[in-house]
């Protein structure tokens, strides 16, 4: 039991309403779809291999747009248990302090269009909380759960600490709780010391560009592995609503916030030792006001929009079948009767970007049209000027056929 000389020495938790940051750190995703092969010249991505993969993958790449690593790309597994199509890809780290959420997005977005992949799941994704520490708050977290003013609810936990050294110096720089196989492992450490240690300008720029001042800035490191998402659909509807949304919703900042607050309960809740017999009827130690910092990263609502299941697989479906009327259409000597049922499906919606499936096709014709003369050597040439022509002919004959019942139309 913690002495009665220990409990009134320790340092008390002040919370400061300085900024916050929350953002991605590290993503990596897990993809299904035929294992793929060269971009396009006319494309902007571009794949550089490697020599040799990995223990699991047979196939390694580094992922370029426009001369820029964006990732690294891994295909075709060595283990007959894992399906053939299965892939996955790792982002660099300094996208997710260089581009917006919904610009990363559309980039993924483009580079499924362009490779057939379709986005399975999350495999490893690292939220992280930057904050500065005026009143040393958080370098004393360790130190008191050590000498047992702090208490951690919840099941046991592995406790790591981190040490480095500074100018020759033993500093202690963080902790972590949790272990490799855990489903999710929360790191504390200083960032404005990592940051000295090995440079990233582009997180320095992005504290600057945030109004943070890099002087004794701390990261709360969520790493939420596979296993972690894969236990929310144990757990309530609500939950399994964060996991049908999980793929594309992690580019949503209220979905992060959501993330945070899972993988906080009940894991990393700290309590003050007075005695108590349950740590439950402890004082709790509010780390982070998740209403405040809300207000501070984002206007949304806290609500993590669905996509219902099925929606996501019947757009690649829709797409596909988009490519193979255009594919008949160019292979047929541009024959009219493939427009009519071509640009139907391209009125329906596109539940990702949230535009007409016309916009995504318009910006795909260029890369089919090339697949399909040197992959399929369909050598036909293609008549742009007859194509627009067939498109209007199309718009033309709805108008002509629906316009006239609308005027006559009176609602009863």
């Amino acid at each position: 039991m913690i002495t009665y000389r220990q409990r009134h020495k320790k340092k008390n938790f002040k919370p400061t309403k300085d900024n916050t940051l929350i953002n991605i750190d590290y993503l990596i995703i897990n993809l299904e779809g035929n294992p793929f092969g060269d971009f396009p010249e006319t494309s902007n991505f571009k794949l550089q291999y490697y020599d040799y993969g990995t223990k699991i993958f047979a196939s390694r790449s580094d992922l370029y747009f426009k001369n820029e690593k964006i990732g690294t790309l891994q295909h075709s597994p060595r283990s007959a248990i894992l399906d053939v199509n299965f892939a996955q890809l790792q982002f660099e780290n300094h996208l997710f302090y260089t581009l917006s959420h919904i610009d990363l997005k559309n980039l993924l977005v483009d580079f499924l269009e362009q490779t057939n992949y379709l986005f399975k799941a999350i495999n490893r994704l690292d939220i992280c909380i930057d904050k500065n520490d005026k009143n040393h708050n958080y370098r004393n977290i360790y130190d008191n759960i050590i000498n047992g003013s702090y208490l951690i609810s919840g099941r046991p936990k592995n406790l790591q600490s981190y040490f480095e050294t500074y100018k020759g110096k033993s500093i202690l720089n963080g902790f972590q709780i949790g272990k490799r196989t855990s489903d999710k492992i929360i790191r504390v450490y200083n960032k404005t010391l990592s940051l000295q240690l090995t440079e990233k300008p582009y997180i320095n720029d992005f504290f600057q560009n945030n109004g943070i001042k890099n002087e004794n800035v701390w990261r709360f490191e969520y790493q939420l592995n596979s296993a972690f998402f894969r236990h929310l659909k144990e757990i309530g509807q609500t939950s399994k609503e964060v996991v049908q949304d999980m793929t594309w919703g992690i580019f949503n900042k209220s979905t992060l916030f959501e993330l945070l607050k899972i993988a906080t309960k009940g894991f990393f809740e700290l309590h003050e030792n007075t005695g108590k017999s349950q740590i439950n009827k402890e004082k709790k130690i509010e780390l982070f006001d998740f209403d405040i910092m809300r207000n501070q990263v984002t206007k949304q609502v806290t609500i993590i929009k669905k996509l219902k299941k099925g929606l996501v697989s019947s757009l690649t479906i829709k797409k596909r079948l988009a490519k193979s009327l255009f594919r008949e259409y160019y292979a047929n000597e541009q024959d009219i009767s493939y427009i009519v049922a071509l640009n139907l499906l391209l009125e329906d919606k596109d539940y990702v970007t949230d535009k007409k499936l016309k916009v995504w096709f318009l910006n795909k014709m260029n890369f089919y049209l090339h697949e399909f003369r040197q992959n399929e050597k369909i050598q036909k040439y293609f008549y742009t000027e007859l194509f627009q022509e067939h498109c209007n002919f199309f718009m033309d004959t709805i108008f002509t056929k629906y316009v006239p019942i609308l005027q006559n139309y009176e609602p009863s």
